[in-house]
């Protein structure tokens, strides 16, 4: 039994790649995380392959602030479910939104299928990389450090340390923090440029440059936020 896990972008469906497409075209059933009403992973796939003659299994992962051991017989249960399914198929696709390294939900459940079923990540564009280009911004260059940290579980004193640290850092799903990221950054830094991007690539997105801009009808699960340290020698 073969698991394809295909990162298949941030959104536009011209950012999935030419190899997913062509797992995706050649395999007879899709693996679907869902979280909410909104499933992009799929709804990209649906406008480059025709689904009409393959399962799609829908797969629900809680959205929520969790780690791995919180609901392990959740992730036990999806694994089985996905183990049965490939028992009569051989081989199936799971579709992940982004890069299926980059955060993503496939590796709670990763432990529990690595014995039973032979597993092959497929890159894809990460959201990180959308929002950059999308601004356009130089996440890093010749000496500068990145670091990519998620916002629900950070402090007020992990923003001190990683902005002391770091020439680049990028908050990932930043929405529910974000007036507390804001108050931070006015507070003690003048010498920032930063952006707040929702749903890099899709018809949606939105940048903005001041995040006390940012309307609250804008605050969305699929955001980013990027600070990055300007350099003196930059005009």
């Amino acid at each position: 039994m073969k698991l394809f896990v295909l990162g298949v972008g941030p959104g536009d469906p011209e950012l999935l790649t030419l190899k997913s497409k062509k797992i995706l075209e050649e395999v007879s059933l899709i693996f679907s995380p869902t979280g909410g009403k909104d499933n992009i992973a799929l709804s990209i796939v649906e406008k480059v392959i025709n689904l009409k003659n393959k399962k799609v299994v829908s797969i629900y992962f809680p959205m929520k602030k969790t780690r791995k051991e919180s609901l392990e017989a959740h992730w036990i249960s999806i694994a089985e479910k996905i183990i049965k399914e490939l028992k009569i198929f051989k081989k199936g696709a799971y579709i992940t939104l982004g890069d299926p390294s980059f955060y993503s939900t496939f590796f709670y459940i990763y432990p529990y299928l690595r014995l039973e079923v032979e597993v092959e990540l497929v890159p894809g564009v990460s959201s990180v990389s959308a929002v950059a280009c999308a601004i356009p911004l130089s996440l890093s260059i010749a000496d500068e450090k990145i670091a990519i940290l998620p916002a629900n579980y950070l402090t007020e004193k992990d923003y001190q340390k990683y902005l002391f640290n770091f020439d680049t850092l990028v908050f990932m799903k930043p929405y529910k923090n974000l007036p507390e990221i804001t108050k931070f950054i006015s507070n003690f830094f003048s010498d920032l440029k930063v952006y707040y991007v929702k749903r890099a690539s899709l018809p949606e997105e939105e940048i903005y440059e001041n995040l006390s801009q940012v309307p609250e009808n804008s605050l969305d699960y699929f955001s980013v936020v990027i600070v990055k340290k300007e350099k003196k020698n930059e005009t």
